[in-house]
């Protein structure tokens, strides 16, 4: 794998929303790479009812099945205004779970993934804040859900380098 060159691609480019949006998982061939690191660019976040909250889940899928766990949960966008978020993730490390607090605090998971709807590795399982380092499959997706009163909403890119 020390062979492979990163591949580079947006995940989403630069766009709008203001409802909540899924974009399932597409093939792009990341099975074979040990190192993503993912950037959620945002660029205007709407906050005039003060209640609007934004929360981007950065999910996979092999290509085995169609069965979809989370990798990464940004913090929730809670302000307006530009800021970046950057998740790194490593295929090489033991399944475990890794907040943003400095240092990161890590929790070991169990070795078996369960994915399906409601269990613990579920899509919308990870919370704010939070990476899962581990296996993930070829396909890479996001979920981006919207609460509050949302006129305008958020926008934002969604980059991710694979290595």
């Amino acid at each position: 794998m020390d062979n492979v060159r990163a591949h580079r691609f947006l995940l989403q480019t630069a766009v709008t929303k203001a409802t909540t949006y899924t974009q399932p998982p597409a093939n792009q061939g990341l099975s074979q790479f040990r190192e993503l690191i993912i950037t959620l660019a945002i660029t205007a976040a709407e906050r005039d009812s003060a209640d609007e909250t934004y929360d981007f889940h950065i999910t996979t899928a092999s290509d085995i099945n169609a069965a979809s766990w989370d990798l990464c949960h940004f913090p929730q966008v809670l302000t307006t205004g530009v800021k970046t978020f950057v998740a790194r993730l490593r295929s090489d490390l033991l399944p475990q779970q890794v907040s943003t607090a400095t240092p990161g605090v890590a929790a070991v998971e169990s070795g078996t993934l369960t994915v399906y709807a409601g269990a613990t590795h579920a899509v919308g399982s990870l919370a704010a804040g939070l990476v899962r380092h581990g296996p993930w499959g070829d396909k890479i997706g996001y979920i981006l859900t919207i609460a509050g009163t949302v006129v305008t909403g958020i926008a934002y890119s969604i980059s991710v380098e694979a290595r």
